[in-house]
């Protein structure tokens, strides 16, 4: 999947995955992709376990030779997390990963696609230089390769 994460006009909202994010989340569930009431659970579930200090448990990235799925399954595995489970430092990181969830429980797409994505993601934005993303800026550059790729916007409404 080529790597675009220019698809917004302005760039403001393009810089800010939060905003983006926002966005896809309309568009889920007005075109039926997402149940309202799924991503209510999801988001009561695991949206309110915010930590300001929550970062990933290693440094993402990997080594040049790793396949993106390799990359993506280990960044998977760094997802910043307590006792209890996973924890973000804001409420829409809590936002990116209920939305990942129910979509992956809609059957939309495997785990192991996910990795390889997310991964590529990440590997891409590493190759651009930007070894500092946010970990789940890279969840939100993945939902929107995913949605992309699937053709969800295609059978849109």
């Amino acid at each position: 999947m080529p790597h675009n994460h220019d698809t917004l006009n302005d760039p403001a909202v393009a810089q800010k995955p939060e905003l983006r994010l926002r966005a896809l989340e309309s568009f889920l569930i007005e075109n039926g992709h997402i149940e309202p009431p799924v991503l209510s659970a999801l988001i009561s579930a695991f949206g309110n376990r915010i930590d300001p200090d929550a970062s990933p448990a290693m440094a993402i990235g990997g080594e040049p030779d790793q396949s993106p799925a390799q990359v993506g399954a280990a960044a998977m595995l760094a997802i910043p997390r307590d006792s209890l489970g996973p924890v973000f430092r804001e409420n829409w990181e809590g936002l990116a990963f209920a939305l990942a969830l129910a979509l992956a429980d809609r059957g939309t797409f495997t785990w192991a696609e996910w990795a390889e994505v997310f991964g590529q993601e990440i590997k891409d934005a590493h190759a651009d230089g930007d070894r500092d993303g946010h970990y789940y800026g890279y969840w939100v550059a993945t939902l929107e390769q995913i949605v992309a790729h699937k053709g969800l916007a295609a059978r849109a409404g």
